[in-house]
C-alpha cells in the first residue's frame, strides 16, 4: 500500500527521469509530466487499513507534529506541514489571494464540506459528495488561481475515500504537503459522517490524486536530486 512518504519520492523521481523541459511563462522554466494519477491507499502509515476506522484528525495532527513523517531532503518539515494541515479549519483566507480552507468552507456562502457530509449521509453511495475552488467570478482575470480544484468524496464497500484534482502541482515543492492536507480533509469527513451514522461506521480508504500538469521548478532540480539520493 502506497504511502504519501512513499508517492512523493516516486513523484519527484518520475519527473526527474520522465519529465520534459518546459516554460509555464518567461519567468517558469520546469520539468513536467502531464495527465498525473496515485492512488495513496495508506497514506500515514499505518500499515493495515481498519486502523484508519479509529485514526482521528486530532490523531492524524499530533503524529504531524511529533515529526513522524519528516524525511531528509524534503523542503516541508513537521512544525510547517502542522501548521499547514491545522489551517484547514480557520475559513478565512488567511491573508493570501485564495485559501483552500476558505474556498472549501465559507467563499461561496456554502459550507462545502458540510455538503459533502450530508450528500454521503443522504446517499452512503452518491457521486454528488463534491467541493470546488474555482470561482469564475473572480478568478477568470486573476494570475493567482487555485491549483486544486475539485474534492470528491466517494464511499464504496463501507470505505470514504476523497479524490482530488490539481490543474497544475508544484512536486518537490508542495506536493507533499497537499497530500497531507487532503488526507485530513477525508479522515475529518469519515469522523464527521460517523458521529451520524446509525448503521455500521465507515473507514477512511485514502486518497485518490489526479493532476494535469505535475512539474518540478528548474531552481528546484538540484534539491530534487539530492532529496532522491538521500532515499
Amino acid at each position: 500500500m502506497l504511502t504519501i512518504n512513499q508517492c512523493y519520492l516516486d513523484f519527484v523521481k518520475k519527473i526527474l527521469n520522465e519529465g520534459k523541459e518546459t516554460y509555464k511563462d518567461s519567468d517558469h522554466h520546469l520539468k513536467e509530466n502531464l495527465g498525473n494519477y496515485y492512488f495513496i491507499e495508506d497514506p500515514l502509515n499505518l500499515k493495515f487499513k481498519a486502523k484508519y476506522q479509529n485514526m482521528t484528525s486530532d490523531m492524524m495532527l499530533d503524529m504531524i507534529k511529533s515529526g513522524k513523517f519528516d524525511m531528509e531532503g524534503c523542503p516541508i518539515k513537521s512544525d510547517a506541514l502542522f501548521e499547514y494541515v491545522k489551517s484547514f479549519d480557520d475559513d478565512s483566507d488567511q491573508g493570501f489571494v485564495y485559501s483552500y480552507p476558505n474556498r472549501i468552507l465559507a467563499h461561496f456562502d456554502v459550507n462545502q464540506f458540510d455538503v459533502m457530509k450530508d450528500r454521503i449521509l443522504n446517499s452512503t453511495g452518491s457521486n454528488r459528495a463534491v467541493a470546488v475552488t474555482y470561482d469564475p467570478a473572480l478568478d477568470c482575470n486573476r494570475e493567482d488561481i487555485p491549483c486544486l480544484q475539485i474534492l470528491q468524496a466517494v464511499v464504496r464497500d463501507g470505505e470514504l475515500t476523497i479524490h482530488c484534482f490539481f490543474r497544475s502541482n508544484d512536486i518537490y515543492g508542495a506536493f507533499y504537503s497537499n497530500m497531507f492536507f487532503i488526507a485530513y480533509i477525508g479522515i475529518k469527513l469519515k469522523d464527521e459522517v460517523n458521529k451520524e451514522l446509525i448503521s455500521e461506521k465507515l473507514n477512511f480508504g485514502g486518497v485518490h490524486y489526479y493532476s494535469s500538469s505535475g512539474h518540478i521548478y528548474n531552481t528546484d532540480l538540484r534539491s530534487a536530486k539530492k532529496l532522491i539520493s538521500k532515499h
